[in-house]
C-alpha cells in the first residue's frame, strides 16, 4: 500500500511540476524564458549540463539556469518513469509539438533545442514517444499554428529518434529487456507489442511527400532492417538457450523482430529487407567454411552463440505470407548472385531448419507449393531438394537420408504432372521444373540401388 501511495504522489507531484513549465511558456514574453521553464523539469528527468546553455540565453537567465536544483540518481530514475508511463509525457510532449514548436522552437539557438526540447523525445521511452509523435504527421489546420512549422519539427523528430538514434534498436530493447515485456504471453501485450510495430512501419505512408527522403519507404525501411539485424549483437536480450518453439513467442525482442517484418513485407519490401538479411547470413556461413576447412556439420552452427539469432529470426515472424515470400525471395537472389550449392544449403538450413522441422505448413511451403505450383531456376530447385527433401548437405552420402520422404515427393511429383488438365493449362516452365524435380530424385534413386 506505501509503494503504491508513493507512485501516486510521485506522479502528482510530475503532473504539477508539467502543469507549471506549460503555464510559464504560455505567459512567456521571451524565447529565454521558454528555455529556462524547459530546463527545470528537463534537469529533473536527465543529467543536463548547464554550462551547455550558458552561451544559448541571455546573462540575465544564466543564474536561473545554475540555480536549479539537481536531484539525486535515485529520485531522477523515479521521476523518469513516473514522467514516461504516466500522463505527464504525452501532456507536455502535445505542447511542445503544438504550442512550442509553431511559436518558440524557430528562436531557439542549436544547443538548446538539443538539450532541453528533443532530449524529451529522444532520451525517453520510445514505444510511448512513436505513439505520440506520428500521429502529428497527419495535423490538419489549427487557429493560430504553424501547421507546417509542427509537421517537419514532427517529421525531424521522428528521424532524429528513430534513425539517427537507433530508436528502434531501443524498440526491442524495450519489449526484451523489462519484467514485463520479456516474457510475452500476454495477449494485451502482444497487442502492444503489435501497435508499435504498426505505427513504425506506417510512418513512410504518413509522411508528407515533400518531407526528408530518410520518411521515404526505401530508405526508412532499409534503415529499420539494419537495426533489427544488428539485434543479433544483442545476445544477452534474444538468446533464450533450450526454448522450444512454443515457447519462443515469450521473447519480446523477437516477437518484435517478427512483427516488423511482417509488416514491412507487406508493403511489398521484401526485396530490401532479403538485400539485407542474405549478405548477413552468407558471412556466417563463409566465415565457418574457411574457418573449418570448408566443412560444416549442423552441430558445429548448433554449437556457436552468435547463430541462435539467426536460427531464429524467421522462427519470430507469424505471418504466413511473409515466410513465403521472403523464402521465395531469398532462393532467387542467392540464384542472381551465383551462389554455389553448399552455400545455399547452409544459409537455408540456418534460416528455416527450426520451423522447418516444427511447423508442418512450413514443410509443405517447400515440398508442395515450391516444388509442384512455384516456377524457379534450376539451381533454386536443386537447393530446395537438397534442403528440404534429402536433407543433407550437398556431397553427403545419401543412403541414410529420407528415403521415405523422397519416394513420398516423386510421387506427388509424378501424379500431378501426369494429370491431362495440368499438362494442357500448365505453364511450359512449371512444367520444365517439374520434370527437373522428378528426374533429379530419380537420380538419387539410382545411386541408392548402386550403393
Amino acid at each position: 500500500m506505501e509503494e503504491g501511495s508513493e507512485k501516486r504522489e510521485l506522479e502528482h507531484e510530475v503532473i504539477s511540476n508539467v502543469a507549471e513549465v506549460i503555464s510559464a511558456i504560455k505567459n512567456a514574453k521571451h524565447v529565454d524564458q521558454v528555455i529556462c521553464a524547459l530546463h527545470s523539469i528537463a534537469t529533473i528527468l536527465f543529467p543536463v549540463d548547464p554550462s551547455l546553455l550558458s552561451d544559448s540565453i541571455d546573462e540575465s537567465y544564466r543564474d536561473q539556469v545554475f540555480s536549479v536544483e539537481v536531484p539525486t540518481a535515485e529520485k531522477r530514475n523515479g521521476w523518469w518513469r513516473a514522467f514516461y508511463r504516466g500522463a505527464a509525457f504525452p501532456t507536455l510532449a502535445r505542447f511542445l509539438l503544438l504550442d512550442v514548436a509553431s511559436n518558440w522552437l524557430g528562436c531557439f539557438p542549436f544547443s538548446a533545442q538539443k538539450y532541453v526540447y528533443d532530449v524529451f523525445f529522444v532520451r525517453g521511452l520510445v514505444s510511448e514517444v512513436l505513439q505520440i509523435l506520428v500521429p502529428f504527421l497527419q495535423l490538419n489546420a489549427v487557429d493560430g499554428l504553424d501547421v507546417n512549422a509542427v509537421l517537419s519539427n514532427s517529421e525531424r523528430l521522428l528521424v532524429l529518434c528513430l534513425l539517427e538514434n537507433k530508436g528502434v534498436v531501443q524498440l526491442a530493447r524495450e519489449f526484451g529487456g523489462s519484467s514485463k515485456l520479456r516474457n510475452v504471453t500476454d495477449v494485451h501485450t502482444k497487442m502492444d507489442v503489435s501497435r508499435v510495430a504498426q505505427i513504425v512501419a506506417s510512418i513512410p505512408d504518413k509522411a508528407r511527400m515533400n518531407s526528408s527522403t530518410s520518411l521515404s519507404s526505401h530508405v526508412f525501411f532499409k534503415q529499420v532492417v539494419v537495426q533489427l539485424l544488428s539485434l543479433a549483437e544483442e545476445r544477452e536480450m534474444i538468446l533464450l538457450v533450450n526454448v522450444e518453439m512454443d515457447e519462443m513467442d515469450k521473447n519480446g525482442a523477437m516477437f518484435f523482430v517478427g512483427e516488423m517484418f511482417s509488416r514491412i513485407c507487406r508493403r511489398g519490401s521484401t526485396d530490401l529487407l532479403s538485400s539485407e538479411l542474405i549478405p548477413e547470413v552468407l558471412r556466417l556461413v563463409n566465415g565457418c567454411l574457411s574457418s573449418n576447412n570448408d566443412s560444416i556439420t549442423k552441430g558445429l552452427l548448433v554449437s556457436k552463440p552468435v547463430m541462435v539469432f539467426w536460427s531464429r529470426i524467421m522462427e519470430s515472424i507469424s505471418d504466413p505470407y511473409t515466410t513465403e515470400r521472403i523464402s521465395e525471395v531469398i532462393l532467387q537472389k542467392l540464384a542472381t548472385q551465383d551462389a554455389n550449392d553448399v552455400q545455399a544449403y547452409w544459409l537455408l538450413w540456418l534460416l528455416f531448419h527450426r520451423i522447418f522441422k516444427l511447423q508442418a505448413s512450413v514443410r509443405s511451403m517447400f515440398v508442395d507449393k515450391f516444388l509442384l505450383w512455384k516456377v524457379f531456376p534450376l539451381s533454386c530447385l536443386k537447393w530446395i531438394l537438397q534442403f528440404a527433401v534429402h536433407e543433407c548437405p550437398p556431397g553427403s552420402s545419401l543412403s541414410e537420408h529420407n528415403r521415405p520422404g523422397l519416394l513420398n515427393t516423386v510421387q506427388r511429383l509424378m501424379a500431378v504432372w501426369s494429370k491431362k488438365e495440368f499438362v494442357q493449362t500448365a505453364p511450359i516452365e512449371q512444367q520444365a521444373c517439374i520434370l527437373f524435380n522428378c528426374t533429379s530424385i530419380l537420380k538419387v534413386k539410382s545411386m541408392w540401388i548402386e550403393e
